[in-house]
């Protein structure tokens, strides 16, 4: 079977806001929607020209929950572009991406939307002990939230818990440093990607028309107690297409996506399935890290970015614009981000790769080539 290029033409995302904070009104397909169309907007095409749409999300929060689809009718576009939804925890958004590469390159589909989205404001508390019986005694609420982070694995356990099983309590002052650090690049990211961030708007009653155009972290330093991302609200989406469709669309390619890996490991030790995807990718396209010009890696912690890069042994750029200790986390949205920051970290002809893994010990990394 001909396998055909895939190009990755754009990406956009919404502001990354606080749990809770100026965007905690807006559902994640109120935030997918606004990126869909600030997305479709730039590449100047005729909506039906999309073949399929694919979506991760982490942490579903409204219904229908087939965002994959409902964000895209919720934008207002053509009814006939079906829609579907992954879930691979923080994997969630690049597994998009992987489904939508893999339809393009085996000629099945022409052009695919790839998204992600989470809001972390909007998960839902569930009751549980409550199908038959509704006595006060019987009822147990629980945290969304706090489940799907401690049960997708044989023995619940916590990120803090994962963290500290493998690193310890302490934080170092190497952890300071590197949240600074990463906060001080992201301060730069603005600068060189502004114009991909979608501003997203709201109505209060009192306060009338909200818009929230910057990242709310970034405002507001991230508390240095925790050695742990934060996590944060947002979308991103990601315009895929085979060389053909860029062509005859007149669409300016960012960078030829070359393939993809994935991998497992132990759930206590997540990271370590990321760096196992990295090796396996390298291994498989015949390159080594002094090919990388660029390494975009998941920051869940400092200790699990440091990790990894060591057991690489690369001398490229690490997260030149700074990662999730800066913005916050976005399980269903991140794996997106990370491409637009990494395709803005690359020039023409060099090589970058994004990794990322999550609860569970599942891992994924990505090679693209700047065009």
């Amino acid at each position: 079977m001909e396998h055909k290029k895939v190009i990755l033409a754009d990406v956009v995302r919404t502001p990354w806001g606080k749990p809770c904070g100026s965007m905690e009104k807006l559902l994640s397909s109120d935030l997918a929607a606004a990126a869909i169309q600030k997305l479709l907007a730039r590449a100047g095409m005729e909506p039906s020209a999309v073949d399929q749409v694919v979506f991760g999300q982490a942490h579903p929060s409204t219904y229908p929950n087939n965002i994959g689809h409902f964000a895209w009718l919720k934008a207002g576009l053509p009814v006939e572009v079906p829609g579907y939804t992954v879930q691979s925890n923080t994997g969630s958004a690049l597994q998009a991406v992987r489904n939508a590469y893999y339809l393009i390159a085996s000629g099945n589909e022409g052009i695919v939307i790839a998204g992600g989205a989470d809001s972390y404001s909007a998960a839902p508390f569930v009751m549980r002990n409550v199908r038959r019986h509704f006595d006060p005694q019987d009822r147990r609420v629980i945290d969304t939230l706090d489940e799907a982070e401690c049960c997708t694995q044989p023995r619940p356990m916590s990120r803090q818990e994962q963290y500290e099983a493998s690193h310890g309590k302490q934080l170092s002052g190497q952890d300071l440093e590197f949240a600074a650090e990463s906060r001080n690049k992201a301060e730069r990211f603005s600068g060189v990607c502004g114009d991909g961030i979608v501003p997203v708007c709201y109505t209060e009653r009192k306060k009338g028309e909200i818009t929230v155009s910057d990242d709310e972290w970034l405002k507001g330093q991230v508390s240095a107690d925790s050695p742990l991302a934060p996590y944060a609200d947002g979308a991103a989406v990601a315009l895929l297409m085979s060389e053909e469709k860029a062509l005859e669309l007149h669409i300016a390619p960012s960078a030829e996506i070359l393939g993809f890996a994935v991998s497992g490991c132990s759930p206590a030790t997540p990271s370590a399935a990321g760096l196992a995807a990295v090796q396996k990718l390298l291994r498989v396209k015949g390159r080594t890290m002094d090919d990388i010009a660029c390494l975009e890696v998941m920051e869940n912690s400092a200790e699990d970015v440091f990790d990894i890069v060591q057991a690489l042994g690369g001398k490229g750029k690490v997260n030149p614009f700074g990662g999730a200790m800066a913005y916050g986390k976005n399980d269903g949205a991140d794996g997106i981000a990370m491409l637009q920051r990494l395709t803005a970290s690359l020039r023409a002809g060099e090589y970058g790769i994004a990794c990322i893994y999550g609860a569970g010990g599942l891992g994924m990394a990505v090679l693209l080539q700047k065009c």
